[in-house]
């Protein structure tokens, strides 16, 4: 009999206590030093599932409505966009171009939000030599990893899901948001991007209610620091390990940043005693297999750090390093298969430390 089992079912109810890609260690907010909204200290948190993940937000400031408000504002523009990047909801945006692709069409007018996350996944697909590609919705429907019908396919399947797909075939016209598509066997999914956006949308939003509100979103992985904490000092962020993930492997300080990991025990499921992760290589139509279990990315754009953890995931150590050290403005931390780290060139100014 052929055992299978499920490292996340996503179609299921989800605890808010699972496994994270990351785990915050909040600290006292008060802890040592002066508070920024001296002795009266408001905090506010909710979770909520979107986007198939547990998506937290916890924000602190002088006004516990305000807080309230700034976390119900912020799920429900998580659900707008959700109605834009769901390849699986029958009336989501991505879902109507992708049938339209299917049925011959190649020419849409896409929103805002479809356009920006278009061009940024282009732009890192292009500077990553395709290890990120948006277009392999075929393949990644095929795995169903994180679903309960994942399975492994037969390698014909699997090179027939892979024909016909690449972000080449791709066009997209930034001042008019006109895509065009010249495939039909493309099938657009933003897995690997559509949190980061999310995630940068809601701390504008929050901002623009009251730009001194700080706080942390935790969107399943993608991590956003708001500010600095109430005392004035950095964030402490810990990188889950990878090898025994309800343990932390390392902590950094951060303030104002976005840090997004990558691992393959995110979600998985496992058959005949071998893990298959969610992570597709698009050259092989299999799990990514390079020597990196984990990669996190930190920046300022959650987008982009979304974007380029998956992208770093599928190069493999080498390329991988190379490329952050290449592109300005992130810096990462990469493990291997035996439990190593490795830092980019400017990883010293978040003191990065093992535990």
């Amino acid at each position: 009999m052929k055992h299978i089992s499920y490292g996340l079912k996503m179609n299921k109810i989800i605890s808010v206590f699972m496994v994270k890609a990351l785990v915050i260690s909040m600290l006292s907010m008060t802890g040592c030093g002066k508070s920024v909204f001296g002795n009266s200290i408001e905090s506010s948190t909710e979770s909520e599932v979107h986007f198939d993940t547990v998506m937290t937000i916890t924000l602190y400031g002088k006004d516990k409505l305000q807080l309230e408000d700034c976390i119900v504002k912020s799920f429900e523009e998580v659900d707008v966009l959700e109605n834009v990047f769901s390849a699986q909801a029958k009336d989501s945006e991505l879902y109507h171009i992708n049938e339209a692709i299917a049925q011959g069409e190649t020419t849409f007018q896409v929103s805002d939000e479809i356009e920006e996350v278009l061009s940024c996944a282009i732009d890192v697909n292009e500077k990553s030599d395709g290890a990120l590609d948006v277009t392999i919705g075929n393949l990644i429907n095929l795995w169903g990893i994180g679903t309960d019908h994942a399975r492994v396919p037969q390698d014909e399947e699997i090179q027939s899901a892979l024909e016909g797909t690449g972000c080449k075939y791709l066009s997209l016209d930034t001042d008019t948001n006109t895509l065009t598509v010249t495939s039909d066997k493309v099938q657009l999914n933003m897995g690997a991007i559509a949190k980061g956006y999310a995630a940068d949308r809601i701390e504008s939003l929050i901002l623009s209610i009251n730009p001194e509100i700080v706080g942390i979103l935790d969107f399943g992985g993608n991590i956003i620091t708001i500010g600095n904490k109430a005392d004035g000092s950095n964030w402490n962020v810990g990188i889950t390990d990878p090898l025994n993930s309800s343990n932390v492997y390392g902590g950094l300080s951060v303030s104002d940043l976005s840090i997004v990991t990558s691992g393959n025990y995110e979600r998985y499921f496992e058959q005949n005693g071998v893990n298959y992760h969610h992570i597709l290589d698009r050259n092989t139509g299999y799990p990514a297999e390079n020597g990196v279990i984990s990669a996190t990315i930190i920046g300022k754009s959650s987008m982009e750090c979304d974007a380029y953890s998956t992208a770093v995931f599928c190069l493999g150590l080498d390329r991988g390093m190379k490329l952050v050290n290449a592109t300005e403005g992130i810096e990462c931390i990469l493990i291997d298969e035996n439990g190593g780290y490795h830092l980019s060139n400017g990883m010293a100014k978040y003191n990065f430390q093992k535990k």
